[in-house]
């Protein structure tokens, strides 16, 4: 027991480490020259310049493809959440077939994501929605709804039935409870399942580079690759369009870590 406390703090120490020297090395870096990254890839740069980040914008669309991402990521976590809300209010309510619906819904998450390509590309090719973002953003809700649906479930089930058979008695519609009562408690949940489900899909390759094609549709991830052609390769431009692919998902994280907190000590009951 004595130990138990360092060893934690040791293990948390050595997680931090790991994950912040990455993304320290790729900030430094984005800054240097191709010779100086190759020369001293560990040491700081010799001048702060952003000339790697305006490069980079030149030599690529990376304005259309952070606009694509964007647009990709919050059409699918909005459908996603949509439709965990919807499914989880009403298995909340215990239904002859209400197991039955659960796994159902839940089996996606079983399903290797390559056994998915071939049905969905099909798909949405003849839905004639290939190479573009709503078709892109259609596959992510369908790929992802398990995650978020599971999400939104665990934390809508914690509700007290005794404030939902409160309402019942007030007169409350089935309606009034989910709108009013339902989806203000489950705040921390949707807060969670919408920060998984947008980092989830803005740092998704696979669909992004089977279901589009033109750069006019493609998403930041599959626009990255662009600066690591086959024959030639400029690393410090590919480095400086990753740092801007990442600080989307830092800063919804930051925003709605923040609300997570704040949902679950918000509400009190009279």
């Amino acid at each position: 027991m004595i130990l138990a406390r360092p060893a934690r703090w040791a293990l948390l120490v050595v997680f931090t480490v790991l994950t912040l020297v990455p993304l320290l090395w790729l900030l430094l870096s984005s800054f240097k020259t191709t010779e100086e990254l190759f020369a001293s890839p560990f040491a700081l740069p010799h001048s702060w310049s952003f000339t790697n980040y305006s490069s980079a914008l030149r030599a690529q669309p990376m304005v259309t493809f952070l606009r694509n991402s964007v647009l990709a990521s919050l059409l699918s976590t909005a459908m996603i959440i949509v439709a965990s809300l919807l499914a989880s209010y009403a298995l909340l309510h215990t239904f002859r077939i209400s197991r039955g619906v659960f796994g159902f819904l839940l089996f996606g998450i079983l399903l290797p994501v390559n056994a998915l390509m071939t049905p969905i590309f099909y798909i949405i090719n003849e839905l004639s929605l290939y190479n573009s973002v709503f078709g892109l953003s259609l596959t992510y809700a369908g790929v992802f709804f398990p995650l978020g649906f599971l999400v939104v479930k665990t934390y809508m089930d914690t509700t007290p039935a005794e404030i939902l058979e409160a309402a019942r008695l007030d007169g409350a519609s089935f309606h009034g409870i989910f709108r009013r009562i339902i989806v203000p408690l489950t705040g921390p949940g949707i807060a969670t399942a919408v920060i998984f489900l947008f980092i989830t899909t803005w740092n998704e390759l696979l669909f992004a580079t089977l279901l589009t094609q033109d750069a006019a549709a493609q998403t930041v991830q599959v626009g990255i690759r662009s600066f690591l052609a086959t024959y030639s390769a400029n690393y410090p431009q590919a480095l400086a369009a990753t740092v801007m692919a990442i600080a989307p998902t830092v800063v919804v994280y930051m925003v709605l870590s923040d609300r997570v907190t704040g949902a679950m000590t918000a509400g009190s009951i009279k």
